[in-house]
């Protein structure tokens, strides 16, 4: 039985969908709009476990890529390929700056022999049947190229956990995830030796989970925790979540940065595999300083990064994976300082189904008056540079401004998946330039 005979077999006919439904965030998660400190987030940190491994310039194949968690892989200057099952999900990946992007089976990969210098995934091979395993790393050594690396992020099998096939439970199971592969990590890691001459393996999340996986695990899957812990973490505000998530991640990558062995916990496994000798399992090609750089902005200073702006509440935090980009209610407003106004750029998107039928509204005020307005009808980031009056420029009391934004829609990515997320967006904003 294949995979989606599989899981037609338990009552999932549309099988892009059903991912489509549990991947989508909204995530905004274009390689130029990274904030620094995230590199330390859990919700990142197998991204940075392939970026700190990938060399700059290489090539490299994302299977099963989702909304583009790799895009961060553009400030090595690296071009980067994703395939997936969901159209949906593919033009998010194109928005989000990958190179190509197409519909595909993972059994069938539409690329020439030799193609790629990396073919990685995250959280792919335990959605796929067993029987069908072997089909796919065939697939993955064809189009990689000699002396390749091919790196995943898999979830295993968790005897104590996990329903098995024969289980009563299994549709239960599936549904919650759709994990139909699971296997225990040394058949994991046997199924690459037998194509490739170097396979590493470590597992991970043995210390470091996300607040998110943590309430998901004792929730969903019955993973024991203290009660107090779940308590405290399902009062956490937005903010605090990310805070709890940092923390954690940092010592995620102390964990790679020590080279500390981790006992097995039956649940993740990191895997690099060639037939060329393997370097460091950890960062092998790290480079941070590709994701501190900051645009020169010669006579302007840039808000998202001005400790003195304030945010008011009309802002929030970007998505599970945020960058630099706040997104914003129908409604939000900057306060700032600063001496004779010039002009104000910024860079823009939304995420709101079906844009080309119901364009969105915007208007931009500066203390108090219009020096904006258009309608917002194509995705993709859009950069809107406004000249500013002196008049109104002037309108700032002893150099004080507020920069106010109003839209005239608004979403809940909640509507559209099965998220836990029910803010009110309508555009995402970065890099908000002020000219003096």
């Amino acid at each position: 039985m294949n995979s989606f005979e599989m899981y037609k077999s338990l009552g999932i006919e549309d099988v892009p969908s059903f991912y489509y439904k549990r991947v989508f965030t909204g995530g905004v998660l274009d390689a130029r709009y990274f904030d620094a400190v995230d590199r330390f987030s859990m919700r990142f940190a197998r991204a940075m476990w392939v970026y700190n491994n990938v060399r700059r310039g290489a090539s490299v194949l994302d299977l099963g890529c989702g909304e583009g968690q790799l895009a961060l892989l553009r400030r090595k200057g690296v071009y980067i390929a994703g395939v997936d099952l969901s159209p949906q999900l593919v033009e998010i990946a194109r928005r989000n700056g990958y190179d190509a992007v197409c519909v595909a089976s993972l059994h069938a990969l539409p690329f020439a022999d030799h193609s790629f210098d990396y073919v990685v995934s995250l959280d792919v091979l335990g959605h796929i049947a067993p029987e069908e395993k072997p089909e796919v790393l065939k697939e993955i050594k064809r189009v990689l190229r000699p002396r390749g690396v091919t790196m995943h992020g898999i979830e295993c099998l968790n005897p104590t956990l996990h329903v098995r096939r024969d289980s009563p439970n299994y549709k239960d199971f599936v549904n919650i995830d759709g994990h139909i592969g699971l296997e225990e990590e040394e058949i994991t890691a046997a199924r690459f030796k037998c194509l490739f001459a170097n396979v590493q393996w470590e597992p991970r999340y043995t210390l470091c989970l996300s607040c998110e996986e943590i309430i998901k695990q004792a929730e969903r899957y019955g993973m024991r925790f203290d009660e107090d812990l779940l308590v405290h973490l399902r009062s956490l505000s937005y903010k605090e979540r990310r805070a709890f998530d940092l923390a954690m991640g940092y010592v995620f990558n102390k964990v790679s940065e020590l080279n500390l062995k981790l006992p097995s916990n039956g649940l993740y496994m990191l895997l690099k595999a060639s037939d060329a000798p393997l370097g460091p399992f950890y960062d092998e090609h790290k480079d941070e300083s590709l994701l501190t750089a900051e645009r020169a902005s010669g006579r302007s200073f840039c808000l998202d990064r001005s400790g003195a702006a304030q945010f008011d509440a009309g802002w929030y935090a970007a998505n599970y994976l945020p960058p630099v980009a706040r997104w914003m209610s129908d409604r939000a407003t900057v306060h700032f300082s600063a001496e004779r106004i010039s002009k104000i750029r910024m860079d823009l998107t939304t995420h709101l189904p079906d844009l080309d039928a119901r364009p969105m509204g915007l208007q931009f005020r500066l203390n108090g008056e219009l020096v904006c307005a258009f309608s917002l009808c194509r995705y993709g980031w859009l950069e809107l540079e406004m000249d500013v009056p002196e008049r109104i420029s002037e309108n700032g009391r002893n150099g004080k401004h507020s920069l106010e934004i109003r839209a005239n829609q608004t979403w809940k990515p909640s509507d559209y998946a099965e998220v836990n997320d029910d803010r009110d967006l309508s555009i995402a904003v970065c890099n908000i330039e002020v000219f003096t």
